[in-house]
């Protein structure tokens, strides 16, 4: 009988030449043999109507299934009773992933195939050959684990796992190893790669890059690592279609953004790593003591806005005429611009608009100005120097504790399953970046939030949080790309979170 029924499925007769195909490769076969015991025949008829019986399910009409096939979440099971004189030979193939069942008498009747909705179980099909054998065959989506076989008095049960976890882990570098996992679940198999640093280690850096060494610009994480002479490097922080981070980001103790919604951080510096949601404080002071706040750090000036450029932003600010550019060099200012100033290498551009235009509207050329940036807390007085917006958080000492709707993301990240990036800080101070393909049916399905704070967690995450992730997620070790990016190519992206180590720096 089939216990999983869903939907509409139709009987397809398969020629006998598809089912006499015998060139199946890598394949592993048991063998199982019965032969009847001499019961008497009223226990026999009792076997036989309680544990034989063929429950027919109808597909399509009236064609009808004679077996006894259990599709579940977890795994998927067939049940062949051992009739006298009958044997099975069963064995498998991984590449595509099949099951075969060789029976020396036919149990199942004319060839048929039935095609079945299911994550990981497509067809059951079998055919009748001219000297009474028979083969049946379950076709699957995707690699699962060689199916376990055992056997009762008077049945043969085959299992084949749906949910499992195939792992593997070497080392890279001095301080660096590379892990692989091959996983399924009930929603579908998926790829994860995973890098654990030693980031404590004497002459183990983690360092963050910016796309063309600018705020406004988009790079392939593949080159960022090249350049930057990285062992490996995962892609980094959301960004806007101009390539400007979205949120906290901090290159060498430089602040180059302001955080989002108070959204989840880390922060990296000697001997120091620390993930948390960091609030900014920034405040413009004239001399008169009139301060006004900053709003934003290197990014496009909207309504009443107060915007710091530096010059990683570009060369000019690119403002319009409806605000104030104040120019200020070692804390005086140089030169004042309806809009659009150039940007100083050894300074940066106050940019206001509305009440922050008229604030900079008192500025005059010569005077004096201090700024103030702050973040809350002040990583940088605890040593951090490198710094990355994302989230959410994905889990909180040891606990999964997922933070989305309080740092207002949207659905695209929020709901469903997606490739995904994200990093976790372990116990023993080990820094975590990890993988999962996505968006690839039959080969990586991704994961919910929900699943992927599970896995850090069972990586060994005390500690983590959620990076950019769907098109943009990328790994690349020894200037290779080792995920599967979901746009079927290497994305160019904002920013990229690189590892170090003596060896790359040769």
């Amino acid at each position: 009988m089939l216990s999983y029924v869903k939907g509409n499925r139709t009987l397809q007769v398969l020629s006998l030449a598809e089912f006499f195909d015998r060139q199946e490769n890598d394949y592993v076969s048991r063998m199982y043999k019965f032969e009847r015991r001499d019961w008497p025949v009223k226990l026999a008829r009792t076997l036989l109507c309680t544990f034989l019986l063929l429950i027919f399910v109808v597909f399509s009409g009236h064609a009808a299934l004679p077996l006894d096939l259990q599709v579940e979440p977890s795994k998927v099971t067939l049940t062949l009773t051992k009739d006298e004189g009958q044997s099975y030979h069963v064995w498998h193939t991984t590449n595509p992933m099949k099951v075969v069942v060789d029976a020396e008498k036919n149990p199942w009747g004319p060839a048929q195939q039935i095609k079945v909705q299911d994550v990981a179980l497509k067809v059951v099909r079998w055919s009748a050959h001219a000297d009474g054998t028979a083969r049946l065959v379950m076709e699957f989506d995707y690699r699962l684990p060689a199916p376990l076989v055992s056997e009762t008095e008077d049945r043969l049960i085959i299992e084949v796992a749906k949910e499992y976890v195939e792992s593997s882990e070497q080392v890279v570098s001095t301080g660096v190893r590379y892990g692989h996992q091959r996983r399924a679940s009930s929603a579908g198999p998926n790829i994860v790669n995973y890098l654990k640093i030693d980031a404590l280690r004497p002459g183990v850096e983690i360092k963050l890059v910016l796309a063309q060494e600018t705020v406004r610009g988009r790079e392939r994480v593949s080159s960022m690592a090249l350049r930057s002479e990285a062992i490996a490097a995962v892609n980094g922080a959301f960004f806007a279609g101009d390539g400007r981070p979205l949120g906290l980001f901090a290159i060498d103790g430089d602040l180059i953004s302001e955080p989002y919604a108070k959204r989840t951080a880390i922060g990296l510096g000697p001997g120091v790593a620390l993930i948390d949601a960091v609030d900014f404080q920034g405040t413009v002071r004239l001399p008169d003591g009139k301060e006004h706040p900053v709003t934003g750090i290197n990014r496009p000036r909207l309504q009443d806005d107060m915007i710091v450029y530096t010059r990683r932003y570009g060369t000019s600010t690119g403002t319009n005429v409806y605000g104030w550019d104040a120019v200020v060099v070692d804390g005086t200012v140089v030169g004042i611009y309806q809009g659009n100033a150039d940007i100083p290498e050894n300074g940066f551009v106050l940019s206001g608009h509305g009440a922050a235009r008229d604030f900079l509207a008192e500025l005059q050329v010569g005077d004096s100005v201090e700024v103030d940036l702050l973040l809350e807390p002040d990583w940088f007085a605890l040593g951090v120097e490198q710094i990355i917006g994302g989230g959410p958080r994905l889990v909180r000492d040891g606990m999964v504790h997922i933070t989305g709707e309080a740092e207002l993301f949207q659905p695209d990240v929020l709901v469903g399953r997606a490739p995904r990036t994200a990093l976790g800080l372990t116990a023993d101070h080990k820094l975590l970046l990890v993988t999962v393909n996505g968006r690839q049916p039959g080969i990586s399905v991704g994961m919910t939030l929900a699943e992927l704070a599970e896995l850090m967690i069972e990586l060994g995450a005390v500690q983590a949080m959620n990076l950019d992730g769907g098109g943009s997620t990328t790994m690349v070790i020894r200037d290779r790309v080792l995920n599967l990016p979901s746009d079927g190519i290497e994305r160019a992206v904002s920013n990229a979170i690189v590892v170090i180590t003596p060896e790359s720096r040769r």
